[in-house]
């Protein structure tokens, strides 16, 4: 079979990488001016741009790789792990992505000094940015750039030694194109980067299916297949200790505490949610992004992997993740190999650039203005944002090249995040928190992490407590992801309540200009919404919010569910869950409106 790419297809992915670049040198004037336009794009983005550009940073190279070899090995039912985030996503929607934008940061990391006073919030702050640019921002990149081998691979037809090669080029390509124009080159390719992945897998998806003979004859194919646990094609997740099945405690973990982190909306998606025109756009472009991404893109990547358990049965147990790109080489003509191809490298180039831009976000912002040098003027901030994506380039590739086994890093990178959910979550709803109690958090955090994940100190008593069978390993056993998060969590939160009680709350004054500007809900403040000299009102009341989280909840998983029920049946079910998605929607969008009707 030949798996490699003609010219015409070459062409076609050089057209759409240098149009990518040229999007950056049309930006490069516009997203030069100042600090805030290079990182925020002026707070100018109307919802459909930010929302896209949330949607295409979500959507990473190596996302329908990841996808379709988790439904190849188990089936539809084991990708709640992607899916399960949406519970926050809509949080999202209806609460803090508005109160993001109502704060007016750069950086999400900015919000430590705002809630807190003194020598610790300066500490939490530079920490903060420091630990997300030179750690957190590089070792993303690295798992990203990892992702380019096998598309390389597989796509390209490259041979091993190559592919480190057009790795590197093309990771120049978003140093040039996020480097010039700062964020506004990133969420404008982002956007053509959307309709071409878009355009490009719902293509892939319907030419396979008609390769297969039809969704119907799909379906019954699939049915057959004894040997494959996902062959009852549920979707609704399985628990249990059966092969396939999501273990209790990452259940616990995937719906109980993993979707707080995306509710919370820290990081590059808190930086759109920043550069968005006002608190509406904010709310629609988090819309946008929750309906499209968790509802809807996944399919095309569910119907692909499905198809291709028909097309590629040969395809070792080692090799899942490549039956993506492996079926755009077997699936499409020339010249639509191309596009599907330049789509996964625009995907890649749109995530990276995200991490480029927002790395050297927190450098320039937290780290060099912060403390080095406060009175610099605006061309100076963006000639070091412009040296700060670099040197995030530079490092994400240098740990990609040199890391035998990112996934380490990362699981203790997502063990940490999970010390760090009380606090956050803390922050916004118990005025009682304070910035020492916080840094006693994250040294506890870290001590705990390295007991846990390196000395694995915990292993013998849990296995005891928890009754593990021998040989199964507290601190790295996949089954047990939920439980180690949910021992963190407990661990973490009680030292980080513990001190706040023992020592003292921040200046009142502080707090009072916090309530001011964020306007949280009173619920948890009512001591300092006490001191206040004026009527409290928040645009989000507590039940009402309450409400619009739920009606838009089943809006979006009646979407997701409709969707599957249309692809595979029964197709009346899928109408009846689309029409009660769609309702439940358009309520979503009215509540919206109203409440952002209130902001002064």
């Amino acid at each position: 079979m030949d798996i490699t790419l003609s010219l015409v297809d070459y062409i076609v992915i050089v057209a759409i990488m240098l149009s990518l670049i040229g999007v950056g040198l049309y930006f490069t004037k516009k997203g030069s001016t100042s600090l805030d336009s290079y990182f925020v794009s002026g707070r100018s983005l109307k919802w459909y741009i930010a929302g896209t550009s949330m949607i295409a940073t979500s959507f990473a190279a190596d996302t329908p790789l990841w996808v379709s070899g988790l439904v190849r090995t188990h089936g539809i039912h084991y990708i709640w792990q992607f899916w399960a985030p949406l519970i926050g996503a809509v949080l999202a929607v209806v609460y803090f992505s508005r109160k993001w934008r109502r704060m007016g940061f750069v950086t999400d990391v900015e919000f430590t000094e705002a809630r807190y006073g003194g020598a610790p919030a300066k500490v939490l702050r530079g920490w903060s940015g420091a630990w997300g640019a030179l750690f957190v921002c590089p070792l993303i990149s690295a798992w990203v750039i990892k992702a380019m081998e096998t598309i390389s691979r597989e796509a390209l037809g490259l041979p091993e030694e190559y592919q480190v090669a057009v790795t590197l080029a093309v990771v120049t390509i978003a140093v040039l194109m996020c480097g010039l124009s700062g964020l506004f080159g990133v969420v404008y390719t982002d956007f053509i980067q959307f309709a071409l992945a878009t355009g490009g897998t719902l293509l892939l998806a319907v030419l396979a299916v008609q390769e297969v003979g039809g969704l119907d004859a799909l379906v019954a194919q699939l049915r057959g297949m004894e040997a494959w646990s996902g062959n009852e094609l549920s979707i609704l997740p399985q628990f249990g200790n059966e092969p396939g099945q999501m273990s209790v405690w990452n259940g616990i973990g995937y719906f109980g505490f993993l979707w707080m982190t995306v509710g919370l909306s820290g990081g590059y998606q808190a930086q759109r949610l920043l550069a968005s025109k006002d608190a509406k756009h904010a709310s629609y472009a988090q819309l946008l992004h929750s309906i499209v991404y968790y509802a809807l893109m996944a399919w095309p990547w569910i119907i692909v992997a499905l198809c291709s358990l028909v097309l590629l049965p040969e395809l070792a147990v080692a090799d899942q993740s490549a039956a993506y790109p492996r079926m755009i080489v077997t699936i499409l003509p020339v010249g639509l190999r191309g596009l599907l191809v330049a789509a996964l490298l625009a995907a890649f180039i749109s995530t990276i650039s995200t991490l480029f831009n927002w790395g050297s976000s927190y450098l320039v912002n937290d780290i060099y203005r912060r403390f080095l040098n406060r009175n610099a003027t605006e061309s100076n901030y963006v000639s070091i944002g412009r040296i700060a994506t670099v040197f995030m380039a530079v490092a994400g590739a240098y740990i990609s090249i040199q890391a035998k086994d990112i996934q380490t890093l990362l699981t203790l990178a997502y063990v940490l995040g999970s010390a760090s959910l009380v606090p956050a979550v803390l922050r916004w709803f118990w005025w009682r928190l304070n910035g020492k109690a916080e840094l006693v958090g994250m040294v506890a955090g870290w001590i705990l992490v390295v007991l846990l994940m390196i000395t694995k100190s915990f292993d013998a008593p849990m296995a005891s407590l928890l009754n593990l069978e021998e040989g199964v390993a507290f601190s790295s056993d996949p089954n047990l992801v939920g439980a180690r998060m949910l021992f963190m969590i407990l661990s973490v939160g009680f030292c980080v309540v513990l001190a706040a009680f023992l020592t003292k709350p921040d200046d009142p004054e502080l707090l009072k200009k916090f309530v001011l500007r964020a306007r949280p809900f009173p619920l948890g403040w009512q001591p300092i919404i006490k001191l206040l000299d004026e009527p409290y009102h928040t645009p989000e009341p507590f039940w009402r919010t309450m409400l619009s989280w739920l009606i838009a909840l089943v809006g979006v998983s009646s979407t997701l569910f409709g969707v599957g029920k249309l692809l595979l049946g029964p197709r009346p079910l899928g109408l009846a869950l689309l029409a009660v998605g769609a309702l439940a929607l358009l309520v979503t969008l009215n509540r919206i409106r109203t409440d952002c009707s209130k902001e002064a």
